[in-house]
């Protein structure tokens, strides 16, 4: 099927992001931090590799110890700044999404009935979890368009947590000193809202691909596979996310030079006026910026700060650039997602 160019049409409201919000945890440490930690590699180079100078975690990199704030306590808190910036309370909301690849619970509690009742939504609002990494809130913002469209919903609080570090052990210091590097941990919420509006805004329709020849993460336990036992109980203890970062590179290039192409063409466009996309590499996506045409002065950037916070990673760019007043109102922006599954997709959103 192919997907309609249009902002919206008579029947259906255009579909706009009313409100945001973001937690990080308390705890923040730098490249020297981590660095001293892991004992690998040097500061200068984990920024010139990957643009990170600081990170948010839940794991004290200086105790070797889990702060007791966990993921379903920034989410919360994500999800109460995006209601408030929205100007909404949680009774105007018909859907929660919640995105995650790192839930406190595996299978119940579901993460989002978690967050329903912290949220002290009424029992008419559906909370539905979607577990996936660096694409989940494109997914999310897609779902949610599409229910709003439909009038399933008026208002969908799209949510997204990450909080990678809490996997984090000292004796597995040689295996995830890398993951300790490039990773933050935080979460991020959007209102997405029905609007009426003469001119056209909001999101055009999502192309999105799956291609899962092409993921790079795999986690063994945690699912009803490989379930612990008193045999494999030394594995479950060392068990982590194995990560082919030198995957990584070539994923995001052939994904975004693709969606970059194929999402414009669709809309018979030449450009967009800014381009944001989830921060996976902020180094190699400066390249690939560099090697598009595209000023990095058109794109926003929070790596630095935040490292990459997998699952929250786009809604944290994109509430930190809707709260940098950069934008004007009918401009467009392509937003990008790439993560595992190996998921990627994208869209035209014009600014209301």
């Amino acid at each position: 099927m192919v997907p309609s160019n249009s902002f919206r049409n008579d029947v259906s409201p255009s579909v706009v992001i009313r409100g945001s919000g973001m937690a990080l945890p308390p705890l923040a440490f730098t490249n020297e931090d981590i660095c001293q930690w892991h004992g690998r590699r040097d500061p200068n180079w984990v920024y010139e590799t990957f643009g990170v100078r600081t990170r948010h975690t839940r794991y004290d990199y200086k105790h070797d110890r889990l702060d007791d704030l966990d993921e379903d306590d920034l989410v919360h808190e994500a999800a109460k700044r995006a209601l408030k910036d929205a100007g909404m309370h949680i009774s105007d909301v018909q859907v929660i999404l919640f995105v995650t690849l790192t839930p406190t619970t595996v299978c119940t509690p579901d993460p989002a009935c978690i967050l329903h009742q912290r949220l002290g939504a009424p029992a008419n609002v559906v909370a539905l979890t979607h577990i996936a990494g660096c694409a989940g809130t494109l997914n999310a913002m897609m779902l949610a368009t599409s229910m709003i469209r439909s009038g399933q919903a008026r208002n969908v609080l799209v949510c997204a947590a990450s909080s990678m570090s809490s996997y984090n052990k000292p004796e597995l210091k040689d295996r995830i000193w890398l993951q300790a590097t490039i990773f933050g941990d935080g979460a991020a919420a959007l209102v997405l809202s029905a609007e009426r509006s003469k001119e056209p805004c909001g999101f055009s329709s999502f192309h999105m691909h799956t291609e899962p020849g092409r993921d790079v993460v795999h986690k063994k336990f945690g699912g009803s596979k490989h379930v612990p036992t008193r045999d494999n109980f030394q594995e479950v203890l060392e068990d982590h996310f194995v990560i082919d970062y030198r995957s990584v590179p070539n994923n995001i290039n052939q994904a975004f030079s693709r969606l970059h192409t194929e999402v414009l063409a669709a809309r018979e466009m030449k450009e967009a006026d800014w381009v944001l996309f989830n921060m996976s590499n902020a180094q190699l996506q400066r390249r690939w910026l560099k090697s598009t045409g595209i000023p990095e002065e058109k794109s926003f950037f929070n790596m630095e700060e935040q490292g990459n916070c997998a699952a929250a990673s786009l809604g944290l760019v994109l509430h930190g650039f809707l709260h940098s007043g950069r934008h004007k109102s009918g401009q467009t922006a392509l937003i990008l997602g790439v993560g595992s599954g190996l998921h990627s997709g994208g869209v035209i959103y014009r600014f209301p």
